[in-house]
Order: structure tokens, then C-alpha cells, then sequence
């Protein structure tokens, strides 16, 4: 409370909802979507009247924010378009959501997260958004490395589409699975999304790290003989 302003303060006090609105922010690209659940202006940006909350944002004392769900209703037949066109695009966009108290015209931030997940419908948008990792946490995974495509075939990761991408040149028809070795990702024009490390094979991997115990084991945790990171 020692951060907001007197009014701020106020207007929490008289618990009137009637006095505040939400505001959701987020940016793709060179364009930044606006949304609030009414039509405001707020420091000479106009919010559109589409957003509802799905999920309440729960307050606790510890540092994890739990994921928040929220829907953008009776949209514009072209925003929805450009949300599906840019479905991609959206997954790992920070956004931010603001409770603006109406008559102070300030605004608390109330959640920072990323864009994990996207429904688009014809008039309807449904985005989640999920927090940074809990720095309480005893251990964070470590990479995992592996010379192969870790996505899942034809995913939003991948980006492998029907009749836009290369067709198998044997059937003349999409592409149904994927070895997921870099060869198999440029004939199906997607090399520039192979996450996999191309320079690690299996003979550098005994190399390094002996004979496999299980010859079917082609992943190793990156960390067990790499150094770990440093603090600043």
C-alpha cells in the first residue's frame, strides 16, 4: 500500500469494482494489441472492449505467479485473423495486466508473463499466460542435447503446413511423419526451425562420454560435463 498513490488508496478502500477496469498489453512484431473488459483511453492509448478474465490472479506469498487465463470476446473478424496469422509468433510474447483505477487514472501491474497458449476461434481469442520459473526451486533442469528435432511433427514449433511446405517427392503428397534428422527437416522446408545440435553425433558422444550402456540412449544432459553457470 506504501507504493500507491493517496487516491489509489482511496478508491481500494470504498471497494467499488465499479471504479477500476483491466488492462491486457501485449506486442507482435511492429503491432501492440490493447484490451480491457470497456473502451478506455489511458495515457493516449485506446483499449478495446474485449477482455475478460477466465482465471482469477491468486495472490500468495510465494515467488511462482500461477498461469492466468484470459479471453478476448466479440473481436473483429480481421483482429482474429491477424491473431491466428501470428499464432506462431504469439507463444513466448511477454504481456502484461494492469487493473487501472478509473478516478485516479493509474494503473498496478498485476501480472508480467509470457503467452503460452493460443485458441483462436472466428470471434473469440483465449490466451494463457505463464509466470518466470520459481527462483525458489532447488534445481532447474538442465538442457537436454541431442542431435535430433525435439518438436513434434507439424506442431506450431515445427511449422511443417499441408500444401504450402515440400510434398514427398515419392508420393507426391504432404509429408505425414519426420525421422527429424536435419536432412529430413530441410526436404520438408523447415531447417530453420531444427532445434537439434547438428555437430553432435554419436561417434563424438562416445568420444566424450565412453560407450553407451544403452545403445538406443542418443540424448546426454549437456550439464553433467559442462561447467555450470556462474552468478553474476
Amino acid at each position: 500500500m506504501r507504493t500507491l498513490s493517496s487516491v489509489v488508496q482511496s478508491v481500494m478502500a470504498e471497494g467499488k469494482t465499479s471504479h477500476v477496469c483491466h488492462l491486457l498489453t501485449f506486442t507482435v512484431g511492429e503491432t501492440t494489441y490493447r484490451f480491457a473488459e470497456d473502451r478506455v483511453v489511458h495515457v493516449s492509448n485506446l483499449y478495446l472492449p474485449h477482455l475478460r478474465l477466465d482465471s482469477p490472479i491468486r495472490y500468495s506469498h510465494r515467488l511462482q505467479l500461477e498461469p492466468v487465463t484470459v479471453r478476448l470476446q466479440n473481436i473483429t473478424l480481421e483482429t482474429a485473423a491477424a491473431l491466428q496469422a501470428e499464432q506462431s509468433d504469439l507463444q513466448g510474447v511477454e504481456a502484461t495486466l494492469e487493473r487501472l483505477f478509473l478516478k485516479a487514472g493509474e494503473t498496478v501491474i498485476l501480472y508480467v508473463g509470457q503467452i503460452s497458449e493460443i485458441e483462436v476461434e472466428e470471434r473469440e481469442a483465449r490466451l494463457t499466460l505463464v509466470g518466470d520459473l520459481d527462483p525458489t526451486a532447488v534445481q532447474v533442469p538442465r538442457r537436454k542435447y541431442s542431435s535430433l528435432c525435439v518438436w513434434d511433427f507439424k506442431d506450431a514449433n515445427c511449422g511443417y503446413v499441408n500444401g504450402e511446405d515440400p510434398d514427398n517427392p515419392d508420393t507426391g503428397q504432404p509429408f505425414l511423419t519426420c525421422p527429424k534428422d536435419f536432412a529430413s527437416c530441410q526436404a520438408r522446408g523447415r531447417a530453420q526451425r531444427f532445434p537439434g545440435f547438428i555437430h553432435v553425433t554419436r561417434e563424438l558422444t562416445v568420444a566424450i562420454e565412453g560407450q553407451l550402456p544403452d545403445a538406443h540412449d542418443e540424448e546426454r544432459m549437456l550439464g553433467e560435463f559442462v561447467a555450470p553457470w556462474e552468478e553474476p
